[in-house]
């Protein structure tokens, strides 16, 4: 039933905007942080995407899905020497290395990693060795600013992903080529816009599950959208206009909707559930919002998504193979969810440094050189770059570098995206990681 407008909407819906935490965050025209809140544009986007018209128009390409292994992975014990020199670095920390995954007679992957594994052996996984900063302070700020800009220029504001697709976009800038899922990644900062994230519970416009489970939602956009009187209106402008848009479509929210439609949709916004409820963690939450996502119709080009905590300095043998399971089961079930998709997609992870060598009697502590991983039936498959030496070391006794990470990322940007490495860091030859 269609009830009258209510003078109490707005305040409603403010209320509910606000009070079901950041759903999608914007740098401001002015510098600072516009949050808006779950709610609000997530109504409000409710759905360009009913209608069945892409977003954005990206000129097709591979779609590239970033997953940052915050805290500093250990590659020693994920990507394991097969050798007698792991035991001897390792010592009492060694892993037992009956249940890894032989990948060939030099390396084995952590027993955690099945699906990985049977991606290698697929021919749909690149191991990329050695791979770190030049100069390292071994300070988790400092690395992973020189991640997401890309470059250890520290007079470049921008991101390597914002700076790559800023040149898919040479009219209209728009902000949604690139989406962070959960936090926002400072990687996506483009010269000419700021980044966008969404919240990873699942719920979100232009998902193929949303719009199918959701037609009240649906429909009380679209007659949001007729009472505002721009009908064509999308939500990439409602997000390059992102200072006040919340304030805005509460305005025009009381005479557009009716309130049993406004009730469906604070409870599809309400309060988390939490990960007992869903049964998931929120790696896998995110990759599979972005596999919907995806499916939906979204054109986006890159989504980056966090995973850690990989800062091991204590209980190792614990909390690196829970992670580890999370990251195994994530891509695995991303890879499900797409079908047919998967082979649009290449899922690439960094982290901002790996661990030293030896084990500190409960962990590792910060080191250089890490191994990252790049996924998908696209990639170039097999090892890439030079494995750091096991027995030669910096003067500081850590492993020593032997892939830049401006090449790395460089040619993640050049063979997913189509850009020239020196969008990313002048200078720089692109590795090949992806076929």
């Amino acid at each position: 039933m269609t009830a009258r407008p209510d003078p109490t909407t707005r305040r409603r819906f403010l209320r509910l905007a606000g009070g079901a935490g950041v759903g999608i965050a914007a740098l401001g025209a002015g510098g600072g942080v516009a949050a808006l809140g779950a709610g609000g544009p997530r109504l409000a986007a409710a759905l360009d995407r009913a209608a069945v018209a892409p977003v954005v128009a990206t000129g097709g390409g591979p779609i590239l899905i970033t997953i940052q292994l915050a805290g500093g992975l250990d590659f020693l014990d994920t990507v394991v020497p097969v050798g007698d020199d792991y035991e001897r670095l390792r010592g009492r920390g060694a892993i037992d290395r009956s249940g890894t995954h032989r990948l060939d007679d030099s390396f084995a992957l952590h027993p955690s990693l099945t699906h990985l594994a049977e991606r290698w052996h697929a021919g749909e996984l690149a191991v990329v060795h050695g791979v770190g900063t030049p100069g390292s302070s071994l300070s988790h700020f400092v690395d992973t600013e020189m991640w997401e800009r890309g470059t250890t220029d520290e007079s470049v504001r921008t991101g390597w992903l914002g700076r790559s697709l800023d040149r898919l976009s040479p009219g209209r800038p728009d902000p949604l080529l690139g989406l962070a899922v959960g936090e926002l990644s400072p990687s996506m900062w483009g010269p000419r816009w700021n980044p966008v994230a969404l919240p990873d519970d699942g719920r979100l416009p232009w998902s193929a599950s949303f719009i199918d489970e959701h037609p009240g939602v649906v429909a009380a956009y679209h007659r949001l959208q007729t009472a505002s009187g721009d009908p064509g209106a999308s939500l990439a402008d409602r997000v390059r206009a992102s200072q006040g848009v919340v304030r805005g479509v509460a305005d025009t929210l009381g005479g557009a909707t009716d309130l049993d439609a406004l009730a469906e949709a604070a409870e599809l916004f309400g309060d988390d559930d939490g990960d007992e409820a869903r049964g998931t963690g929120p790696l896998a939450r995110g990759l599979e919002l972005i596999a919907d996502l995806i499916l939906g119709g979204l054109e986006t080009r890159a989504f980056h998504v966090r995973h850690g905590d990989f800062d091991t300095h204590a209980d190792q043998a614990s909390n690196l193979p829970a992670r580890l399971i999370e990251l195994d089961g994530a891509i695995d079930g991303l890879r499900r969810k797409l079908g047919a998709r998967w082979s649009d997609v290449v899922v690439a992870t960094w982290t901002e440094f790996g661990r030293r060598p030896d084990w500190n009697g409960n962990g590792t502590e910060h080191g250089t050189a890490g191994t990252q991983f790049v996924i998908g039936p696209s990639v170039a498959a097999g090892h890439h770059g030079e494995p750091s030496p096991l027995d030669r070391f910096d003067r500081d006794g850590n492993f020593l570098v032997t892939t830049d990470f401006r090449s790395y990322l460089a040619g993640l940007a050049a063979h997913t995206l189509g850009v020239g490495p020196d969008v990313v860091a002048p200078g720089v030859e692109p590795m090949e990681v992806v076929a």
